[in-house]
């Protein structure tokens, strides 16, 4: 083999380790896929805070659909959502949302009565609640889940958010395997940044 075409070959191999470090760089770390970004969304707490989705920037945050006086799945959505945030409880770069699809009841002060029954730390466990147009608009432009007509028929599913407000998965709420590979992809995720 010739000097020149060994000089071109070895080219060739560092331009591909380039642009394999480089997409390695691009990508995630995690295996997760990316399936859109969550758009700017601004929503009041249960300490009756502004909450905007800016405010989660650099965190690892889940979300759900809920509404107090749901007897059927969000019981069991928010008593698992509550499994989770007990596990990650300490771990400041870690958020929970849950955001009621019933607005006109859950006013911050029925989500901080709702809140305290599942002993969260409301500081990282947001209750959030804000017109039901910007609900919506959440649902179908950010998350791509529910119904977007008929809020109150919401997901039965938790999604899993990045640092960077990228969408990164859905799990079931309602199955212990799905909350437990949840729990497992954020904490590939808290190792990503």
């Amino acid at each position: 083999m010739s000097r020149k075409t060994r000089f071109i070959m070895y080219g060739i191999v560092a331009v591909l380790l380039v642009i394999t470090y480089l997409t390695k760089e691009s990508n995630s770390n995690s295996g997760l896929p990316v399936l859109g970004t969550i758009p700017e969304f601004y929503f009041t707490d249960s300490q009756d805070k502004k909450i905007s989705r800016a405010d989660l920037d650099g965190k690892v945050w889940v979300a759900d659909f809920i509404f107090t006086t749901c007897n059927m799945a969000c019981p069991v959505l928010t008593g698992n959502m509550n499994l989770v945030h007990k596990e990650f409880q300490n771990n400041d770069n870690v958020r929970i949302v849950s955001i009621s699809v019933y607005p006109e009841y859950d006013t911050p002060e029925v989500l901080k009565k709702y809140a305290s029954q599942y002993d969260a730390n409301t500081n990282r466990w947001h209750f959030l609640t804000g017109p039901e147009e910007n609900v919506q608009d959440v649902i179908k432009n950010g998350f791509k889940m529910g119904d977007y007509e008929d809020i109150i028929f919401h997901s039965e599913k938790f999604a899993l958010v990045d640092q960077k407000g990228r969408l990164r998965g859905y799990y079931s709420g309602m199955q212990t395997e799905d909350v437990a590979r949840l729990k497992k992809d954020m904490k590939k995720l808290l190792k990503e940044n």
